[in-house]
């Protein structure tokens, strides 16, 4: 895991979620750390813009067998 991303979390949420202001957003975790983990994790598991690449391939007259 990168350090950079664990300095982000620990920078925006955990301080953010800290302050008792902010309590009532941070509680439910069940809405929002789940799903930010299944992102990442599939994140991770493929290159970044895998999904996009294919799109784009289908609406090549070529089918993609070329290099653009």
């Amino acid at each position: 895991m990168n350090w950079g991303y664990i300095s982000a979390f620990w920078t925006t949420v955990v301080m953010n979620c800290v302050q008792p202001v902010n309590w009532q957003a941070c509680l439910p975790v069940q809405d929002w750390l789940f799903p930010a983990i299944g992102d990442y994790i599939q994140f991770k598991s493929e290159e970044p813009y895998a999904s996009e690449k294919r799109a784009l391939k289908q609406f090549r007259l070529d089918g993609g067998q070329t290099e653009p």
